[in-house]
């Protein structure tokens, strides 16, 4: 959507942010406004008429998507909501309480930080303006935002000054959120993303993939690594057996949430 366009229905204004809040998790109040071309009150309220419909969770600055909302009119029938909140969290379980980490983009990457406990004194690092976003009202000791020119859809920061920010970091755990995977590799939906993936990779100690059933069905272009560079799947269903005789080769056993 081009900044600034306005949306005089309310309708349409609601449906839209329901579609995108579906792919990145978090809209707060202030990019919904600029987006949309009205004022910060006329979101308010659109936000509040969401939440009083079961759509969106308020939460301050924004709005977040309920599980419900996944499964209402105009959206695929499915559990990836409720998958996607088992296996976040299931892996912030994986962090230490003063561990330092880095968290991927994307609804599931915004899980994770919101799965975080209340106690977690580390360092959390992402190139996620949601997660960035629902983190800096205080939620954890430290945040390092890695910046650069913000990805459309995404809402994910890309390019050489983000890919630089993370030159003198290291972190013990990075959450990894890819949009697809197989038994050739991890995939993200454009090389800008797929580069700052790699480059956290870099960093980490350990890469644990975060993701729900319905990136085994997704197709995504470009190649983030192969699935030796993981050192961790956490899943709320069980691999399709070609991926689990290719993990299976590396070392890699899926632990599935639920199942």
């Amino acid at each position: 959507m081009t900044a600034g366009l306005r949306y005089e229905a309310a309708t349409e204004r609601r449906t839209w942010m329901l579609s995108t809040l579906r792919s990145v998790g978090f809209l707060s109040v202030v990019d919904l406004a600029r987006q949309l071309g009205v004022s910060q009150m006329t979101i308010r309220r659109d936000l509040h008429a969401l939440e009083n419909g079961g759509h969106v969770r308020l939460v301050h600055g924004g709005a977040s998507l309920t599980a419900r909302a996944l499964r209402g009119a105009g959206f695929t029938e499915d559990d990836d909501a409720e998958g996607r909140e088992g296996v976040a969290a299931f892996a912030v379980e994986l962090a230490g309480e003063t561990d330092t980490i880095a968290i991927d983009a994307g609804a599931t990457g915004h899980a994770v930080a919101r799965a975080l406990p209340d106690d977690f004194g580390g360092c959390v690092v992402s190139h996620s303006l949601p997660v960035l976003q629902y983190l800096s009202e205080g939620r954890t000791e430290r945040v390092v935002a890695l910046g650069g020119e913000l990805l459309p859809g995404r809402h994910a920061f890309v390019g050489p000054t983000t890919e630089a920010a993370t030159a003198q970091l290291r972190v013990r755990t990075f959450f990894l959120s890819p949009c697809g995977i197989d038994a050739r590799g991890l995939y993200a939906h454009s090389s800008a993303e797929a580069s700052v993936e790699r480059h956290l990779m870099d960093i980490a100690d350990d890469v644990v993939v975060v993701v729900t059933r319905e990136v085994f069905r997704a197709s995504a272009p470009t190649r983030i690594a192969t699935l030796d560079r993981m050192t961790k799947l956490i899943t709320d269903q069980r691999p399709p057996a070609e991926l689990a005789c290719a993990l299976r080769r590396v070392g890699v056993v899926p632990h599935v949430v639920g199942g």
